[in-house]
């Protein structure tokens, strides 16, 4: 539980007045009313469209003994000039206090997948983690107000804006931060890799440690001979696989050996470098211990999940998607015995690249045998380049049409793949063709 006194809060603070407090200790500090409970402090965030004064009431109801406000209310508070402020203040102090080592992990694919990866190998470990995929600053400062008496805190950092990830560098200062890989998500807002790549290193300060991906050649240009790089097969990284046997795959790492058993439907990316992110937070590790992570590691929802419906395989990756982990869902459902479809659509923050982004998809899949279900305004860009092809393509602007088609026809597929963004709710597809 994440301790903190008043005295601690009027230190830290830029404070304009007090009022009503009776109370010298607290709990936890968040800035949900709805997930308050007693001895906790509630931050009253105002943003553009929204202004948590409003559920002050709601969290003194549940138990706060104080509450951090821009506005003069009548209940205890602390009084700031911008509580936004006041948020990530309370995250840097709250990280400082726990003496937890952090590891941070950015990139545009994979983020999640090694943050949880890293906590599992650590599993010995007190490990405190981003709870699902909240990873813009809002979200970091929340992982970092509850790290409590953790030993190890592994915290994913994302960004979508320009100059949002220098934002989380001023309060969060990570001693490693694991570099995943520079795609061509957030187009939109970024323009170019290159914009993408200045973004995510604006995490790094002097005393940061890098682990990054040797084969991104964004990354290796940048961070070559500095921290702690991996690769599939280069020898001239850190990391690199020297064997594969049978399952199992034999790394190399500065001078030695270890055999690891990867779990299943799992980006080797993601496993090199939650390997060596826990490696480098504890060199004592033993293969043993990092095979036990790497057995007990599960998948959150909607990302590589699996479901069955009579004789066919579904994966629901819809947690989210960009060019990147699409091909990459694309050639891992390749690697399937039998009859396979994969059903897309619209991948989303891509700017004036959007349509140039979905054809090359629809031109990466045209060269599996996998037969296409698209649905969406842009997934039409995937459907025109493979509905020339011998694969079968099949295009819908109406989920309930396609779901119609999709019950005709799934029972001759052995795998169907469903993958798009979060906000095409493509999960949806799987739900109605079950009847739910």
């Amino acid at each position: 539980m994440a301790n903190i006194t008043l005295d601690e809060l009027i230190k830290e603070l830029d404070y304009k007045q007090t009022y009503g407090i009776k109370h010298k200790e607290f709990n936890n500090i968040k800035i949900d009313s709805r997930e308050i409970e007693k001895g906790d402090i509630f931050i009253a965030l105002v943003g553009e469209n929204h202004d948590a004064h409003k559920f002050i009431p709601e969290a003194f109801s549940n138990g706060a003994y104080l509450s951090i406000t821009q506005k003069n209310v009548e209940y205890p508070h602390i009084l700031v000039e911008n509580t936004f402020e006041a948020l990530k203040k309370l995250a840097g102090y709250m990280l400082k206090k726990s003496n937890a080592k952090s590891i941070a992990v950015t990139g545009s694919t994979g983020k999640t997948t090694t943050k949880d990866l890293i906590c599992s190998i650590l599993h010995l470990k007190k490990c405190h983690k981003t709870k699902s995929n909240e990873n813009n600053f809002i979200g970091v400062s929340k992982t970092l107000l509850g790290i409590g008496e953790n030993e190890v805190c592994v915290v994913e950092a994302g960004t979508n804006h320009i100059g949002e990830m220098a934002e989380i560098a001023k309060f969060f200062k990570p001693a490693t931060v694991v570099f995943t890989n520079i795609g061509n998500s957030h187009l939109e807002h970024f323009e170019s890799r290159r914009n993408i790549l200045k973004e995510k290193l604006s995490l790094l300060s002097e005393k940061t440690y890098p682990v990054y991906n040797y084969d991104d050649f964004l990354l290796r240009n940048e961070l070559q001979g500095k921290g702690f790089s991996c690769s599939l097969i280069n020898p001239q990284a850190d990391m690199y696989i020297k064997n594969i046997k049978n399952n199992s795959l034999i790394l190399r790492y500065l001078g030695k050996e270890i055999e690891i058993t990867p779990p299943k439907d799992v980006n080797i990316y993601d496993i090199l470098l939650s390997v060596a992110a826990s490696l480098v937070y504890d060199k004592n590790l033993t293969r043993d211990e990092i095979n036990e992570g790497l057995r007990s590691f599960k998948h959150q929802a909607l990302r590589m999940q699996k479901e069955y419906l009579n004789n066919t395989e579904f994966i629901l990756d819809c947690y989210n998607a960009n060019p990147d982990s699409v091909q990459y869902a694309i050639s891992e459902l390749s690697k399937k015995p039998g009859k396979k479809m994969v059903i897309l659509g619209d991948m989303f923050e891509l700017g004036r690249y959007a349509k140039s982004l979905h054809r090359k998809v629809g031109e990466f899949l045209s060269s599996f045998d996998i037969d296409l279900l698209a649905f969406g305004k842009n997934a039409y860009e995937i459907y025109d380049k493979v509905k020339s092809t011998t694969n079968e393509a099949l295009f819908f602007e109406d989920k309930k049409e396609l779901v119609k088609e999709l019950k005709n026809r799934f029972d001759s597929y052995d795998t169907v793949l469903i993958k798009g963004s979060r906000a095409m709710k493509m999960e949806e597809i799987f739900h109605l063709l079950k009847g739910e």
